[in-house]
């Protein structure tokens, strides 16, 4: 019995130490699996951009220029939506080099936003003045009244039927706020409140997009005409998930 114990023993030892040996050796083999990279959203630089043409009060053709490593990475669609007019947003591709050149309708004071679209995703808005003087120039625009904190800020993509827009008041002063409109309501959206409101200072509101309207178009912007402390307007841009 002795024997035999000792036999079972040895015959265990070496199946484990076969067993070890495979685990080493398919342990070498066995690839880990790797983290995704992060996709990134593009990137469009307000300062690689400007316009040429002459415009004046009266509404001219002009051209959105983009030059070389505008945008990052190179590729999508740059979408440029006169704020300040009703027409369409205008569509043009991205060249391989990060450059763009788009034709636009505007006039002086005429606010541009400019943006690239790649698959759902978007840059955040870079948004030009067509400045009058001096002529032919632009300006970048920021965030008017900056202590008002918005979540998104500048851009959202309406999914599941709604989506909320907090509203932060950070300013030492209560902000006030006419009715939210928008600029075609040639889409599906809806805004709540319909009506003027007030963020008290230190507070925080929300402002509710729907998408459950009729209407064909799939982008539109969400204007909030800021009138006190100080008049001004913030802009939204509204899209449905492709």
């Amino acid at each position: 019995m002795a024997t035999a114990t000792r036999t079972t023993a040895r015959d265990g030892d070496r199946r484990g130490a076969v067993v070890a040996l495979l685990a080493v050796l398919l342990g070498g083999c066995v690839v880990s699996p790797q983290p995704s990279p992060p996709v990134l959203d593009p990137i469009v630089d307000g300062e690689l951009v400007g316009v040429s043409g002459e415009f004046g009060i009266l509404r001219n053709q002009i051209s959105v220029e983009g030059r070389p490593g505008a945008v990052a990475p190179a590729e999508g669609l740059i979408v440029v939506t006169n704020l300040d007019t009703t027409d369409a947003p205008v569509l043009g591709e991205v060249n391989e080099d990060g450059s763009f050149f788009v034709t636009v309708t505007a006039s002086t004071e005429n606010i541009l936003r400019v943006q690239v679209k790649q698959d759902q995703r978007r840059s955040r808005p870079v948004d030009l003045l067509l400045a009058a003087s001096p002529a032919g120039s632009t300006l970048r625009i920021l965030d008017h009244l900056p202590c008002l904190e918005m979540e998104p800020d500048a851009w959202v993509t309406v999914e599941g039927g709604a989506r909320d827009v907090v509203i932060r008041n950070t300013c030492a002063a209560d902000v006030s706020i006419e009715a939210p409109r928008l600029r075609r309501e040639g889409g599906p959206f809806s805004v709540s409140p319909a009506a003027a409101f007030v963020v008290p200072s230190g507070e925080s509101t929300l402002v509710t997009v729907r998408a459950d309207g009729g209407g064909a178009e799939r982008e539109d912007v969400l204007f909030l005409d800021v009138t006190a402390p100080e008049p001004g307007r913030r802009a939204l841009t509204l899209t449905l998930p492709d």
